[in-house]
């Protein structure tokens, strides 16, 4: 049985509801909060590719093989898979809100998601990243802002910022296993002072990520992706919930 429980982020107050087993996120007292759980006969087994009227994702395909992004058929609680093939080629399969960017970093936001790497990015070069970032562009290292968790061929998790100044892209010394459930929390309620946590445990030193972009350059969108830029490896990333919350003013 779970149990809740109420945590108080240090900087603006701002109070989180949270299962006390998994440190999941199920509620959070602030003024915007955009909760997703891909449950329901909306979430198909393909994501639409261009804007759909009550839907807010689509999806990016490059390669001919091709990659793919859809619903997990019969998943508990909802699941999107993003999956690539072992075609010799480039591929990028992503999740993500079609360049609408809507969520500002600098209003004390949280990003939180589920996530399973069920296949591991098999090779050098392949590459998993879920998180916030800036309109797509050809490779997720190649952004013009975000933060984000990512992973390569060993497992090992990586936290990455760009803030149009500073890129950082730091081993959080946590490796995962293929199959794993995760939760992964991006906490910018200081954004001297980034926190990102895996289920719960804070897997940066505190003040050794920074957003120091403000205006539009702020102003993201959730983004998952797996990613390779040639060759034969794989990798498949399953997302079951994502929750973004912040403040509108």
């Amino acid at each position: 049985m779970s149990l809740t429980n109420i945590r108080t982020r240090a900087v603006g107050g701002v109070q989180q509801f949270f299962d006390v087993v998994t440190g999941e996120t199920v509620n959070v007292n602030q003024p915007i909060f955009f909760q997703e759980d891909f449950i329901g006969a909306g979430h198909t087994a393909s994501i639409p590719t261009t804007p759909t009227v009550g839907d807010p994702w689509i999806q990016k395909i490059v390669g001919a093989a091709p990659p793919t992004v859809g619903a997990v058929a019969n998943a508990a609680g909802g699941q999107i898979a993003l999956t690539l093939t072992s075609a010799s080629q480039k591929q990028d399969a992503v999740l993500y809100q079609g360049d609408a960017l809507n969520f500002d970093v600098t209003k004390e936001l949280m990003w939180e998601a589920r996530v399973n790497l069920s296949v591991l990015p098999s090779a050098a070069g392949v590459q998993t990243v879920f998180g916030l970032s800036s309109a797509w562009i050809d490779g997720p290292d190649n952004a013009s802002y975000y933060l984000e968790f990512g992973a390569t061929a060993n497992g090992n998790i990586i936290l990455r910022s760009q803030d149009g100044v500073t890129q950082n892209a730091i081993s959080s010394a946590i490796t995962v296993i293929a199959g794993a459930w995760h939760i992964y929390r991006i906490d910018a309620t200081d954004v001297t002072n980034i926190g990102f946590y895996i289920d719960n445990v804070r897997a940066d030193t505190p003040g050794s990520i920074a957003f120091a972009a403000t205006g539009a350059n702020a102003i993201l969108q959730s983004y998952q992706s797996v990613y390779k830029p040639s060759g034969t490896g794989v990798a498949t990333t399953i997302v079951d919930k994502i929750d973004i919350s912040a403040n509108r003013v």
